[in-house]
C-alpha cells in the first residue's frame, strides 16, 4: 500500500478541487443544486472552500515527495477529521441537511484513515 501514497494524496487533492469549486465560484447556486437553501452569508462559504482548495493543493504537494514532506501528512487528516467531526456533530443535531453529510463521507470521513495510516508508516520509517 505505501507505494499507493502518491495516487491517494493525488486523488484526494482532486477529490477537495471539484467539491469546492463551486463554492468559491457561485456558493447560493452551489446550494440550490445541492437542494439546499443558499447561506445567509456566502461569504463563510467561500472562505470555507477556498481553504479546502488549498488543503488539496497541499495534498498534492505531499504526493510530489511524501518522504520530504511527511510533516505535512498530518494536517492532512488534522483537516479532514476537524471537519469531519464538525459535520457529523451539526447533522446529528439536526442542524445539517443529509446531502451534506454524505458529502462529508465522501470528501473526508474515507480519508482520514488512509492518510493517517501513512503518517503512522512515514513516522515509523523515518523514526519520527
Amino acid at each position: 500500500m505505501a507505494d499507493r501514497g502518491p495516487l491517494i494524496f493525488r486523488i484526494g487533492a482532486i477529490v477537495n478541487w471539484l467539491a469546492t469549486i463551486g463554492g468559491i465560484i457561485d456558493p447560493s447556486s452551489m446550494a440550490t443544486n445541492f437542494g439546499i437553501p443558499p447561506a445567509n452569508y456566502p461569504f463563510l462559504v467561500r472562505i470555507w472552500s477556498g481553504m479546502a482548495f488549498m488543503f488539496g493543493c497541499m495534498f498534492w504537494e505531499i504526493a510530489r515527495d511524501m518522504r520530504a514532506k511527511r510533516a505535512l501528512i498530518k494536517y492532512a487528516w488534522i483537516e479532514k477529521s476537524i471537519t469531519a467531526l464538525s459535520v457529523t456533530f451539526a447533522f446529528a443535531s439536526g442542524t445539517c441537511p443529509g446531502i451534506m453529510f454524505a458529502m462529508i463521507i465522501i470528501t473526508d470521513w474515507i480519508w482520514i484513515p488512509l492518510f493517517l495510516y501513512y503518517d503512522i508508516q512515514l513516522r515509523r520509517v523515518s523514526g519520527s
